[in-house]
């Protein structure tokens, strides 16, 4: 029997419910789930369902709403929780509602995200040839990382040459990782913030930390804009695996050589790539992620 007016209520309906709400609040699976401990527990179908337990379901809903940043786009927003010695009444759009909140499960973006945690990989040799610079972000376990991404966290990589001789190429080069702008991983979605269009920009994986395999790929590359250096790039890649998310950062110069002088065809200065986390904001839900833990694993240069 469907839930509705004038029909009974049944402990089917309300398990529904909560089984429904649990796979976005708890653990859940793939793009499904906010980490959260305290999940809502089944009634058995021989007891009576209290509005105690009824005002529990609605508040976890409205906190889920909250969180995603759906408030006032659902019907439950306005809905008054119950209290005992109320009339027993049919809760309208509930089953709608959950089926907003689980579309909208994994978080794109969340306001007032935490404190960011940053790392740098920075080279200060002469550069002609290739450089490699990979970060690895450690959490606790798969489930934390998978999580902490569902619910907000975000991390974003962005490149910078300083200190460099002013000669075309090392210009040219501090033109393109400031035309790179940030390269920012949501749980289901990432896309290149500010920066210019200049050059050729490969967005290859826009689906977030939810389209990162554990197979080393391409997510982002952009190449430089003036010749004859528009064969310089610089790249993007990334993988995961268990609790670890590994981004390899790689600058290529494949232009051809300057070589009058010999000196022109080196880049010197600090060529740096900042890895920066985010947790998501801890106004509805519970920092159950820990703190996850930045390792700078390549920096090599050629």
């Amino acid at each position: 029997m469907a839930y509705a007016s004038s029909g009974s209520i049944e402990a089917a309906h309300y398990n529904g419910f909560v089984t429904s709400l649990n796979a976005i609040w708890g653990v859940g699976t793939g793009v499904r789930g906010l980490g959260q401990t305290t999940t809502l527990a089944a009634v058995s179908a021989s007891d009576s369902i209290t509005a105690s337990q009824w005002a529990t379901l609605l508040t976890r809903l409205k906190s889920i709403s909250s969180h995603q940043g759906n408030d006032g786009n659902i019907t439950i927003d306005s809905v008054t929780n119950p209290s005992a010695g109320d009339s027993i009444a049919v809760i309208a759009n509930i089953a709608t509602d959950i089926g907003t909140l689980d579309t909208s499960a994994a978080i794109a973006t969340v306001a007032g995200l935490g404190s960011a945690i940053t790392d740098t990989a920075v080279t200060s040799g002469n550069f002609s040839d290739t450089i490699t610079q990979t970060d690895t972000l450690t959490f606790a376990s798969e489930d934390k990382m998978r999580t902490f991404f569902n619910a907000g966290g975000k991390v974003t990589v962005s490149w910078a040459l300083s200190g460099h001789t002013s000669d075309a190429k090392a210009n040219e080069w501090s033109s393109l990782t400031s035309d790179c702008g940030t390269w920012t991983i949501f749980g289901t979605s990432s896309s290149k913030v500010g920066g210019s269009a200049t050059g050729t920009v490969t967005q290859s994986v826009t689906t977030g930390f939810s389209g990162i395999t554990g197979s080393n790929a391409q997510q982002f590359k952009q190449t430089a804009d003036a010749s004859p250096y528009t064969a310089n790039y610089v790249q993007l890649n990334a993988s995961k695996s268990g609790g670890v998310l590994t981004l390899e950062s790689v600058w290529k110069d494949d232009a051809p050589e300057d070589s009058s002088p010999a000196s022109a065809d080196i880049t010197d200065g600090s060529k740096t790539t900042t890895f920066t986390v985010f947790p998501p904001s801890y106004t509805h839900i519970t920092d159950t992620f820990g703190t996850p833990a930045w390792a700078t694993t390549v920096n090599s240069e050629s």
